[in-house]
Order: structure tokens, then C-alpha cells, then sequence
């Protein structure tokens, strides 16, 4: 496998996914729900791109290409023993529509895929997330024993 901090910027139709550090800590701050002080958010930031240097996940902010808005963040966490990649968004409704979070689970998939080379691409959605997790079922995404996790497979 590649080292992880190659993977960047990464590009669906209407999304670019780069490092979280290419977009201003305030934007970041302002655009995904949290509690957590400008300090703390700026540590959150920066342990980020340590597991990703230490290619123990990919981590990216999620910008959307035609007017440059950032809408929230995308981590894929790998696990080497289990086989799979799974994802998982940080994000607020307004900014990142179920077409979307749709758009780049696809992109993702295709990518655990073909280039990491994992056969189990595993998705973990809201709870309130019905309609995209409807949809990700008819495309062959598997339910688990976990509610919030669904599952495809190479």
C-alpha cells in the first residue's frame, strides 16, 4: 500500500477531499458541529494528520468544487487485520446532502477497492440517516449487527 499522505487531493464529480490542514482552522470550526474551543479543534486538526502520516487512516476535509464551500469531513479508518476500510462523516445536513455523503460513499468504496486493495468497505451513518442508508441497501451495502454500520463487499 502506498504511504496515506499521497492520497490527496482526491476528486468525485462534485467533491474535492484534501487535507484537513488545506482549509483555515475557523472554516472547519464553523462548519461541523462541535463543542470544542478553536485550541482544542486546532489539536483535533493536527492528530488528524499524525494518523495519517502514520498510515493508520485517511482523513479529509470535503470541499465542494463548484463554489469552493467546505461540507464537513470524511475519515477512513483501515484496519490491515480485519480486512476493511470504514467510513465515517463529520458534517452538518445543510452543507452535505444525502446525495452527497452518497457521491463520495461511492467514490470511497471504489477506492478501498481498486487501489487499497480491501475487500470490505464499511459504512457507519447516523441514525436519523434512513434515506441514504435505503439507498446504500439497494446498491448491495449489507446491514451488520451494529444499526448505524452497513457493509460492502468486493
Amino acid at each position: 500500500m502506498k504511504k496515506f499522505e499521497h492520497y490527496h487531493p482526491m476528486m468525485s464529480a462534485h467533491y474535492t477531499l484534501d487535507w484537513l490542514t488545506q482549509t483555515p482552522l475557523k472554516v472547519i470550526h464553523a462548519a461541523i458541529p462541535t463543542e470544542r474551543s478553536m485550541t482544542e479543534m486546532a489539536q483535533v486538526v493536527s492528530k488528524a494528520m499524525q494518523l495519517v502520516m502514520h498510515n493508520q487512516a485517511l482523513i479529509w476535509g470535503i470541499v465542494q468544487r463548484d463554489n469552493q464551500q467546505f461540507a464537513g469531513v470524511a475519515s477512513l479508518s483501515i484496519d490491515t487485520v480485519a480486512q476493511c476500510a470504514e467510513l465515517k462523516f463529520i458534517y452538518q445536513a445543510d452543507r452535505l446532502p444525502v446525495a452527497g455523503r452518497n457521491e463520495i460513499i461511492d467514490y470511497l468504496a471504489a477506492f478501498t477497492f481498486a487501489e487499497l486493495e480491501l475487500p470490505h468497505f464499511v459504512i457507519t451513518l447516523a441514525a436519523t440517516d434512513n434515506a441514504l442508508r435505503q439507498n446504500l441497501i439497494t446498491q448491495g451495502y449489507q446491514t451488520t449487527k451494529q444499526p448505524q454500520k452497513l457493509i460492502k463487499n468486493k
